[in-house]
């Protein structure tokens, strides 16, 4: 507190969520990385010590949120299970025999308080249940304590307590983004709002002909739905009450790929555009977390990012038209179903008729370090492939050459970026400046990759993304076919005034618990 520079104490490579300090001068922390939970470091710096992993049979996604109980011998923490974030539960952790159970189910972000209650948070309402502190136990029923206290789409409360009794809060609706609305803007600003009822969208994704966008409402079970702008109405194309997340085309447009977690882990599934057929589920990682980013032009390969314990946040690739992966594929982890590619009549060509095996196959790993890349789009040529790294300390975006990814790489954006998309004439490459700025960047076709400098399209007036499965997760933005347009999300009252956001400190809040709800 007096000064000096930062230490680090140990790399995550993915984004925090939620970090509590011991007795025992550790710190108990959580990040976005599914494949762990809670973990634990030396206050001194050093390597991080896995607490808990999620269950996926359990439907558990992943555990967030800890705070070290008074005695440093046990943990609160939230469970994130599939579906909507209503449906987490508030869980301990015994820190000496290693077991947990849920406490409460249906609830983020818990605190203790003092007085002998656990205060929590449900849709921007915070409710608070009598805990026993000695026996980890909750103790009759929870009652609503509090209202309109701005809670993210995460499970994030802005809360606080006190050991002498005070509560800070952040007042206001909580921030679901229930009312977002899709909207078409031109590189003058011009705004033209699509018809599409007010959702809680995210990651919109427009059909190869633009007739369609296939878009996330990550409201009731969080699916995969789509807009067809000839006839006006909003479909739901995926059914599971698991959440269904990072839409993309294949690159004729019959089919739309997603990131499921309906059999545990999240793995890449496809299904027909137009919601015929069933689900086919195209690989089966068990506890790498996989997330659809671009197909080649000619739809001979996915890219794909993929978290690993060992490794981060790599890029891999699936090779979509029966080819064997090299050898070195070992390493991924992840298996793939054998794939039907569709023949010049639109029909798919079972494997066998192609004297090929049908047993599972291996991906790719593509681009695989220490730092986190992800968020790749290949050029509209094929020869190039965007993506996003945080290499330099900052997500910047780079440019390879593909699928020789390793023989050049150039660094396009200069101060900060993420979540690249090529125009779809090759000549201009977009993508989203830390502030949420649009920006582009000219480039020239030809056989050596050369840019121009950086400028702004569009100001930061639309929803930019949110960070899921670490780094900056899954594009928020696309670009029309014809380049003159571009479809972004617009969050509800983003141009109107509105009272300035309020931090509120109650004195004494403890005695309001205890009116509220009675320990003994």
């Amino acid at each position: 507190m007096s000064g000096g520079p930062a230490i680090t104490l140990c790399g995550t490579g993915v984004q925090p969520r939620g970090a509590s300090w011991g007795p025992d001068d550790t710190i108990i922390f959580a990040t976005t990385d599914t494949s762990t939970g809670l973990l634990r470091v030396s206050a001194s710096g050093g390597e991080p010590e896995v607490l808990t992993k999620p269950d996926p049979q359990k439907g558990e996604n992943d555990h967030v949120y800890p705070e070290i109980l008074p005695g440093g011998q046990a943990v609160l923490f939230t469970i994130i299970t599939a579906g909507p974030i209503g449906n987490a539960q508030i869980a301990v952790l015994d820190l000496e025999s290693r077991e947990q159970k849920v406490l409460v189910p249906g609830g983020s972000n818990a605190h203790y308080a003092a007085s002998g209650h656990l205060v929590y948070s449900v849709a921007g309402t915070l409710r608070a249940v009598a805990f026993d502190l000695d026996r980890l136990e909750v103790l009759g029923d929870p009652i609503p304590a509090l209202e309109r206290v701005v809670t993210k789409s995460n499970g994030a409360a802005n809360f606080a307590l006190s050991h002498n009794g005070s509560l800070v809060y952040l007042a206001g609706d909580p921030e679901l983004g229930a009312q977002r609305t899709l909207v078409w803007v031109d590189r003058q600003g011009r705004e033209e709002v699509i018809p599409a009822p007010s959702r809680a969208y995210t990651y919109p994704r427009l059909s190869p002909d633009g007739t369609k966008v296939a878009v996330v409402a990550r409201d009731q079970e969080e699916d995969v739905w789509v807009w067809d702008f000839r006839r006006q109405t909003l479909t739901r194309l995926t059914l599971d009450q698991t959440e269904e997340l990072y839409p993309v085309w294949t690159p004729e447009g019959r089919r739309i790929l997603f990131t499921s977690g309906r059999e545990g882990a999240q793995n890449l599934y496809w299904r027909a555009a137009d919601g015929t057929g069933t689900v086919e589920r195209l690989t089966e990682s068990r506890n790498n977390p996989q997330f659809g980013h671009t197909f080649s032009p000619d739809g001979t390969r996915l890219i794909f990012r993929q978290t690993n314990p060992d490794t981060g946040i790599d890029l891999h690739v699936l090779s979509m038209d029966g080819e064997r992966p090299s050898t070195r594929s070992a390493s991924s982890g992840s298996t793939v179903s054998p794939v039907e590619p569709s023949t010049s009549s639109g029909r798919a060509e079972p494997a066998e008729a192609r004297g090929e095996p049908v047993e599972p196959r291996r991906a790719e790993p593509l681009v695989q370090t220490s730092f986190a890349e992800l968020n790749a789009e290949i050029s509209p040529d094929g020869k190039w492939m965007a993506h996003q790294s945080n290499e330099s300390g900052q997500e910047e975006i780079y440019v390879r050459p593909f699928p020789d990814v390793n023989s050049g790489r150039w660094q396009v954006s200069t101060t900060g970026g993420s979540r690249p998309l090529w125009a779809r004439n090759g000549r201009e490459l977009f993508y989203l400046a830390p502030a949420g700025a649009l920006m582009r960047v000219a480039v020239e076709r030809g056989s050596i990759f050369t840019a121009g400098t950086p400028g702004r399209v569009l100001e930061g007036s639309y929803l930019v993304g949110t960070t899921r499965g670490g780094g900056e997760s899954g594009r928020t933005y696309d670009v029309s076919p014809d380049g003159q347009r571009f479809l972004m999300i617009k969050e509800a009252g983003a141009y109107e005034t509105s009272a300035t956001p309020q931090l509120i400190v109650v004195q004494n809040w403890f005695e309001e618990l205890r009116r509220l709800v009675p320990t003994k």
